[in-house]
């Protein structure tokens, strides 16, 4: 056994004696790794710090400003407010286009590079 693995096993159990292990979240918990492995291998660690950190990546959070925008246009009964809703649901949903097609030509050219 190497001496890196020894110490990181001995400073594991000695978390786990002191009880560190019990203000876990998500302690008892089995970890689902499905949506990591889904995410495309150049995103991981970028979505991974800003899940730590508790942030929602921009193209998460445009889409649901658009499902929110959609939602409020259907329960409008006003023609002039009906009339600004669709337009900045317009906006929004052609903002999200554009933001998914730069992370897809991004991640072409990341590919591409690998090759």
């Amino acid at each position: 056994m190497s001496s890196l693995l020894l110490l990181a096993e001995t400073r594991i159990q000695e978390a786990l004696e002191a009880g560190e292990d019990q203000a876990l979240v998500c302690r008892g918990k089995s970890l689902d790794l499905e949506a990591y492995f889904a995410a495309p291998s150049g995103l991981r660690s970028g979505f991974g710090l800003l899940k730590s950190a508790g942030v929602v990546p921009p193209e998460i959070e445009a889409m649901r400003e658009v499902q929110m925008l959609k939602e409020r246009l259907d329960q409008t009964q006003d023609p002039a407010k009906a009339a600004v809703l669709r337009k900045e649901l317009q906006t929004r949903e052609v903002e999200l286009a554009m933001g998914l097609e730069r992370m897809k030509r991004a991640l072409k050219a990341d590919a591409s590079m690998r090759d």
